[in-house]
């Protein structure tokens, strides 16, 4: 198939067996690639029974047929699996090299199951893969493992996980490079679960094809011009992924000590100009096939990571360990960032819990044996280690707040801020109706890579601080955001949907329309609610914790406000109708016949 390599490479790691097995093209077809074809593979063989971390749960890297393309951002993969922090169906989408580089190998995707009986790490070369022993990796940090992972193999790409995702700790991510993280979820738990170190992949010589050669080309050249002017570009060249923290602040959606969004304004030490001014920033570095090079490098001048360059910080991270935990210092957020990816925790969910795990400290409900007080960057640092190693409090973290709220108890899980298990990301939605009906629906918890609706709350294309539209607006751009995920592109690349379809038509044959690609988006998200639907996930679980419920922003352009249950409710009536979903949040048949589910 044009745009497809044709095999799938599936790895028993029970029985240390690997083997290539031709892609089923009826499912590409119905699913593309990447998100929806991993779904498709998840839904008919990881059922309701199967725990997270058993052998029996998949693991799965899964290429778009865009990947390893001319496309812009052809870079991208997911990794999907069932995650054992909520227990539903998880994506992660990744950048960098890694993904072209098992595509020019020869596969579409990487299906992991069973569990080997010590540590190992698979090698991926054209057309092979060998199961080798990696005892003498485990229990070292991503860092030093990649590099001696590029000495052995120049060349090559890896993902590893860290003591994080050895460990075990449902939130434990797989970073791929060092700098990419597919990290929401905990995949790198699952990972670890399977005694499975490392992934190294060389490059091999195969290449994709299209079937309309010259269309393809002629369209990746016109939307290349395009994006050299596009503003968009400019302002993500530039600042980066932390363009969001002046969004943030004009909108106030900043999650600020642990979402109750108290008066901070030390926030503007963490505008991204301050990273260039304090000497941290050293540049920008970029994905394969991608002109916008947003990926910021930065060198800190204290701690263990002290003189070296790392890709960090992001904005998620920024907001997370920054305002979240009424940090002020890009030292401190920037170290935060680094630790997690070495050590292989998602540092959004690491930072959600350290400002948790703060308000529990100052109210007394816990007991950390060290001054774990917010505006703390020492005592941060030594939480993100202690959780990495399931020692002390960190052990009581493990599982996210979810997890650690009821163990608490004393109702802590009124500011326990995650919905479905996962922690919400940095983004408060006191401030922003669209995101807290986006948190309560994103197919993986709470999550902001499936919708984001600040910037247009913002700026006047939805009405601020109301119901109004939000249902249609997220409803759409879920789906369309599932198509986008299953090419694989990236969510900077301002493409239409008419682009994206183009770009799918020409290399596959496939003969996608814009209705059609985001048909298939809705497909698809169809598809992930199902898996949840079996796992016992309803209406009662598309909802945000009491404290964004029911109480109010305290400070900022936001205060006052909030998005009450009533208001909830009356947007989650409206967005399961646009859905054809019944009143419990369930797919009827008649919309399932219709997506051919």
């Amino acid at each position: 198939m044009n745009g497809y390599m044709g095999k799938i490479l599936e790895v028993d790691l029970s029985n240390r067996k690997a083997e290539a097995v031709d892609i089923d093209p009826d499912i590409a077809k119905k699913f593309i690639g990447g998100k929806g074809y991993g779904a498709k593979l998840l839904w008919d063989r990881a059922p309701k029974e199967v725990e997270p971390l058993s052998p029996d749960n998949l693991l799965m890297i899964m290429l778009g047929p865009l990947t390893g393309t001319l496309a812009q951002s052809a870079g991208r993969f997911a990794v999907v699996t069932k995650s054992p922090e909520t227990g539903i169906f998880t994506d992660g989408h990744v950048g960098g090299y890694f993904g072209p580089k098992l595509k020019f190998s020869g596969y579409d995707g990487i299906v992991i199951s069973g569990k080997a009986d010590k540590p190992v790490y698979l090698h991926i070369t054209q057309d092979k893969c060998e199961i080798l022993d990696a005892s003498d990796l485990w229990g070292k940090g991503v860092f030093e493992v990649d590099e001696t992972l590029k000495k052995k193999y120049p060349g090559s790409s890896s993902g590893v996980i860290g003591v994080g995702g050895e460990n075990l700790v449902n939130f434990a991510c797989i970073s791929f490079d060092k700098g990419r993280q597919a990290g929401r979820c905990g995949p790198g738990a699952v990972m670890g679960s399977k005694n499975l170190k490392a992934i190294v992949v060389e490059k091999g010589k195969k290449r994709p094809t299209y079937a309309e050669e010259d269309k393809f080309k002629g369209l990746t050249k016109e939307l290349f011009r395009m994006l050299k002017t596009h503003p968009s570009k400019i302002k993500r060249h530039i600042l980066g992924t932390l363009v969001c923290i002046w969004e943030g602040i004009d909108g106030g959606t900043l999650p600020i000590k642990n979402y109750t969004g108290v008066d901070f304004p030390e926030i503007e030490n963490l505008v991204p100009e301050k990273l260039w001014e304090q000497g941290i920033w050293q540049g920008n570095t970029t994905c394969f096939g991608c002109p916008i090079a947003c990926t910021k490098v930065s060198q800190l001048k204290k701690g263990e990571y002290k003189g070296k360059k790392y890709e960090a910080p992001e904005y998620e991270m920024t907001a997370l360990f920054g305002p979240n935990c009424l940090i002020d210092s890009y030292e401190w957020v920037t170290y935060g960032h680094i630790l997690c990816n070495d050590l292989g925790l998602d540092a959004i969910s690491a930072g959600n819990c350290a400002g948790f795990a703060m308000e529990c400290y100052e109210k007394g409900l816990i007991e950390p044996g060290f001054e774990l007080n917010f505006g703390n960057g020492e005592a941060l640092i030594k939480f993100i280690k202690l959780v990495a190693n399931r020692k002390g409090i960190g052990d009581l973290f493990r599982e996210g707040v979810r997890g650690a709220a009821k163990k608490i108890g004393k109702d802590t899980e009124r500011f326990a801020i995650h919905v479905k298990g996962l922690e919400l990301p940095g983004v408060d939605p006191h401030g922003s109706y669209g995101m807290a009906l986006a948190f309560a629906t994103a197919d993986r918890g709470a999550c902001h890579q499936r919708v984001w609706t600040p910037r247009a709350e913002l700026y006047g294309k939805l009405k601020r601080y109301s119901t109004e539209g939000r249902a249609e607006f997220v409803k759409y751009n879920q789906d369309e955001r599932a198509a986008c995920f299953s090419l694989d592109l990236c969510d900077f690349m301002p493409f239409s949907e008419k682009q994206n379809a183009d770009l799918l038509s020409y290399a596959t044959g496939l003969d996608f329309t814009p209705d059609d690609y985001v048909h298939t988006g809705e497909r698809i998200w169809n598809l992930t609610r199902l898996i949840a639907i079996r796992e016992g996930i309803s209406r009662k679980d598309d909802t945000l914790p009491a404290r964004l419920l029911e109480e109010p922003m305290i400070a900022g352009p936001s205060k006052g406000h909030f998005v009450s249950k009533e208001e909830l409710d009356i947007m989650l009536d409206e967005y399961y109708a646009l859905r054809g979903w019944d009143k419990n949040g369930i797919p009827t048949k008649e919309k399932l016949n219709e997506l051919e589910l």
